[in-house]
């Protein structure tokens, strides 16, 4: 019977509203129809999160203005996502804030081989842990240190909570990222090695080309080498790809405004890595015991993922439960029927 009246739900839902829905929502909805989950004001709030985190990335949805203008359980989601961000309470329960970090810039010196402050994201705790998407589902700000990124992160929350309380919905337009993009007939890198570091005029032929990417391709090999002689080497060879570049743009200059624009950061990232090399190549040199000893391969800490069964069993709420009996579903994990007799419990109590 319990099973007649979700699927009625569902389908008196998606019969009678016949609502035009963003990519984001219909995914969610999956996820709920497949798990017999219930048409009702979480599942709102569920989509409204993933939509917020998704606005502040600057993103433009399908049917993101009918989403927005359309009113569910007595609500805009517009305003659904409003209360969401301004609630603390709410903001807790639906969001994740959280600090990411750099890798070691440079692991064979003392001052660079620690992870630094990257920036801080927040991603909405639902999707993060029911949801495959292949882009990167949170909202980023970077800046020096984390106070500073905490600030400019809740500053683009207040930021979009006024816009969405103006009906104002070009989210790109304040949080994307303005890119310019190369046409099909623009002039190519004709580049000497995949990363980007390194890039040629067009007028390089395969034989330069090839020689300077051997050059660097030795660096790649042998860059974190902890016998200083092979670190050393790997610099050097650096150094002469890197100048060897550089010689090809003075031999060949940029033709046009357009030319400038497509390449002038690349020779300046170019100009400024050969610099950083001929630096760490001192280094190496004047102090190569130090180097060495610093430089002794290190093992990855393991991270241990959190137990599902004991996050599950810690909690009195069953949208918070379910995902990990999902989980250990998944695993084949034999605690899967106590979870789910917990779940079935704080469901019949209503717990929160």
């Amino acid at each position: 019977m319990k099973m007649n009246k979700i699927v009625n739900e569902w389908r008196s839902y998606l019969i009678e509203g016949k609502a035009e829905k963003t990519p984001l929502e219909k995914k969610i909805e999956e996820i709920f129809v497949r798990d017999n989950l219930k048409y009702d004001k979480f599942l709102a709030n569920v989509k409204a999160a993933a939509h917020a985190v998704e606005f502040l990335r600057g993103q433009e949805l399908g049917n993101q203005e009918a989403y927005l203008n359309r009113v569910d359980f007595g609500m805009s989601n517009a305003d659904r996502i409003v209360m969401l961000l301004a609630n603390s309470q709410m903001f807790s329960q639906y969001f994740d804030v959280y600090k990411a970090e750099q890798p070691p810039k440079d692991k064979r010196f003392p001052e660079t081989s620690e992870r630094t402050f990257k920036a801080v994201e927040m991603t909405d705790t639902w999707s993060m842990n029911n949801l495959d998407r292949k882009l990167n589902p949170s909202a980023r700000s970077a800046a020096a240190n984390i106070e500073d990124a905490y600030k400019d992160l809740f500053a683009k929350i207040v930021q979009l909570e006024d816009l969405l309380k103006n009906g104002v919905y070009e989210f790109n337009k304040y949080f994307g990222k303005l890119s310019q993009w190369r046409t099909r007939d623009d002039r190519h890198t004709g580049g000497a090695a995949p990363t980007g570091l390194i890039v040629t005029p067009e007028e390089a032929t395969d034989a330069e080309k090839e020689k300077i990417a051997e050059k660097f391709i030795f660096y790649m090999n042998h860059k974190d080498s902890p016998a200083f002689p092979m670190a050393a080497k790997a610099e050097q060879e650096l150094q002469k790809a890197l100048s060897m570049a550089l010689a090809l743009w003075d031999t060949y200059p940029f033709k046009d405004g357009e030319e400038k624009q497509a390449f002038a950061g690349a020779v300046k990232r170019m100009k400024d890595a050969l610099r950083q090399s001929q630096m760490d190549l001192s280094r190496i040199v004047k102090n190569p015991q130090e180097y060495s000893k610093h430089n002794i391969p290190q093992k990855e800490p393991e991270v241990k993922e959190m137990d599902p069964f004991e996050i599950g069993m810690a909690s009195n709420d069953p949208n918070e439960i379910w995902p990990q009996v999902r989980k250990l579903k998944r695993a084949k994990d034999p605690r899967v029927a106590q979870l789910q007799a917990h779940y079935n419990a704080m469901k019949a109590q209503g717990g929160t």
